[in-house]
């Protein structure tokens, strides 16, 4: 009668690691129906050491053999990082190199792989001087501007370093050109001076972007587009502002706007016996103090005149607020007060400019 062998007790010290590619060797059955190892494979498979690896001979039809290992997937690379879509809350090394492309095409972001309100607002702005959707959900289209891929704008104008007030160099100059060509008359000297200030903030205008002064992608696509600005920095202002020929007296301005506080609000409204409206009360002052002034709106009032900063703005200039497409103007007072038609008040009021976007105009 033959003894089975004693299902084992012993094992070797420490956690048992079972290398499966040992295992390759043909598997007989010994006597008592017991499996027979070979010995250099037993001994692997019991003390985990994978360094005993001896050919193993092809196994019999029939074998069974132990599933192979499993192959980790590749790592992706800069190549296939412009398959993943991105929107905001991602984070990985695909943001990372969405970041560095922005900051090679004007932005100015940390590279952190978090994607964030400030990679949002570059994404924006990318796609904005790409004329592309603007949703901040970086897709094909967004990757593909970055890449230097077809768009519908000048790639030029999308491979210009961010600049501001203060900035020097050859890519100063190059915003000068362009301001130049769009209708500006400034030095192209390589230093952003007010002059270069004042001729960007009348292009940021004229294109109905963010008045900030600072030339980032949607900047440059405009010095690049079709869009005209009306103003150099010799004061001029292209010959669409007050056509009398005589200089604005702001302060009569002032004193005629002043005399129709009160005076109901009525949209499309140009005078004091059928109302006011933000454009209508600017019509009504300037005509009033002798400026023979078009009717217009306020947007069209806005891009007539010069885009000053506030520190040049003087009583009887026009203060802009940019928002709902620029909608909303009143007459400078002097002192940080405007005198404005007002539509949650319903009347003409003067009162203190409130904290939202607005710009300065003169047609001084």
């Amino acid at each position: 009668m033959f003894r089975t062998v004693t299902r084992g007790t012993h094992r070797a010290a420490g956690r048992a690691v079972i290398d499966y590619r040992g295992l390759a060797a043909p598997v007989g059955r010994g006597v008592g129906g017991v499996a027979v190892i070979g010995a250099v494979s037993a001994t692997a498979a019991i003390t985990g050491t994978a360094t005993a690896e001896p050919a193993a001979p092809a196994a019999p039809q029939g074998t069974v053999r132990a599933a192979a290992p499993a192959i980790a997937p590749a790592a992706p690379t800069q190549s296939n990082y412009t398959s993943v879509k991105l929107r905001l809350g991602a984070r990985g090394d695909a943001v990372m190199h969405l970041q560095r492309q922005l900051n090679s095409h004007g932005a100015s972001i940390r590279v952190d792989g978090s994607f964030g309100s400030a990679t949002l607002r570059a994404v924006k702005a990318q796609q904005s001087s790409a004329r592309i959707n603007v949703d901040g959900v970086v897709g094909p289209k967004t990757w593909n501007s970055l890449s230097g891929g077809s768009s519908s704008s000048d790639s030029s104008s999308t491979s210009q370093p961010k600049l501001r007030q203060g900035s020097r160099g050859g890519a100063v100059k190059t915003l000068q050109s362009q301001l130049n060509a769009r209708g500006a008359s400034i030095s192209v000297d390589g230093s952003f001076g007010p002059a270069t200030a004042s001729a960007v903030r009348s292009l940021q205008s004229a294109a109905g972007i963010r008045v900030d002064t600072v030339v980032g992608p949607a900047t440059w696509n405009a010095a690049y587009s079709s869009v005209s600005i009306s103003q150099g920095s010799s004061g001029q202002n292209g010959g669409q502002g007050p056509s009398s020929g005589t200089s604005v007296n702001g302060q009569a301005i002032v004193y005629a706007a002043r005399s129709q506080i009160g005076v109901r609000y009525q949209w499309g409204g140009s005078s004091a016996a059928t109302g006011l409206d933000c454009s209508g009360l600017v019509y009504y002052a300037y005509n009033q103090a002798g400026n023979s002034m078009p009717r217009k709106t306020a947007k069209g009032y806005t891009f007539g005149g010069r885009i000053i900063s506030q520190s040049q703005a003087q009583p009887g200039d026009l203060v802009a607020f940019t928002g709902n497409n620029y909608g909303h103007m009143g007459i400078y007072a002097g002192n940080g007060r405007i005198i404005d038609a007002s539509g949650s008040q319903q009347r003409v009021v003067e009162r203190t400019i409130w904290n939202a976007p607005h710009v300065f105009v003169t047609y001084r």
